[in-house]
């Protein structure tokens, strides 16, 4: 029977089928930007931050690619496009033009004609989604890109998946980690950084949900200020 790789649980098939009973019943309970915001924490990227944002203002229009700032992707891009490119259309546009070797570096980009994401930042359209078709539209001799264009309006107010703060309480709960301060520090610094933490530590780990009278003190330690 063949083990998958980083646990030391014996039985594969079982394994398998418990992932997908798990992906099963959160995807019937979750909401549709619940959803995103689950994807986008497992993608590491910062789209739901944005797209969950009350204080983010949207428009659509079509813009020069020569007016974005491009953005990191991995690591052998990032070589070309943040160092050498200095995140620069005009540079990564002409470095296309005269060396093959760049040219099949990104052969894997592909354009499709759908809105790239973009926020608008210290007068700069950085794009937050889409730099593969970005890369093909330069690639390919392309002048405009149709975008979605976020403007945050006052202070950023995003929301943070309830399992960040669920990991804090677990890894206490479980004496993993037993720094009481500490995780009332970090659940203050969650609570002044995402718009939802407050009403997660008031509602869904309530006593209701997390009947540990210890956990429930520290809860109420990190509700103040």
């Amino acid at each position: 029977m063949n083990k998958i790789k980083g646990t030391n649980f014996p039985d594969s098939e079982f394994l398998n089928n418990l992932i997908r009973h798990i992906q099963e019943k959160v995807n019937s309970s979750q909401q549709p930007l619940e959803k995103l915001i689950t994807h986008c924490s497992a993608a590491m990227n910062w789209i739901a931050d944005y797209i969950t944002d009350e204080n983010v203002a949207w428009s659509k229009k079509t813009l020069p690619l020569d007016a974005l700032w491009l953005t990191r992707t991995n690591p052998k891009w990032n070589v070309i496009v943040i160092d050498k490119c200095e995140r620069s259309p005009q540079k990564l546009r002409e470095l296309l033009n005269t060396d093959s070797s760049i040219v099949e570096l990104f052969s894997g980009a592909v354009f499709e004609d759908l809105p790239i994401l973009v926020r608008y930042e210290n007068e700069k359209y950085k794009v937050l989604d889409g730099m593969h078709r970005t890369i093909a539209a330069i690639r390919d001799g392309r002048s405009d890109i149709q975008v979605f264009i976020a403007k945050v309006q006052g202070n950023p107010k995003p929301k943070c998946e309830p399992h960040v703060v669920y990991d804090l309480l677990r890894a206490y709960h479980r004496k993993i980690n037993t720094d009481r301060s500490g995780l009332i520090t970090a659940l203050r610094f969650l609570r002044h950084s995402y718009a939802n933490v407050e009403d997660l530590l008031k509602n869904r780990f309530s006593k209701s949900w997390v009947p540990d009278d210890e956990i429930q003190t520290i809860i109420q330690e990190s509700l103040k200020d």
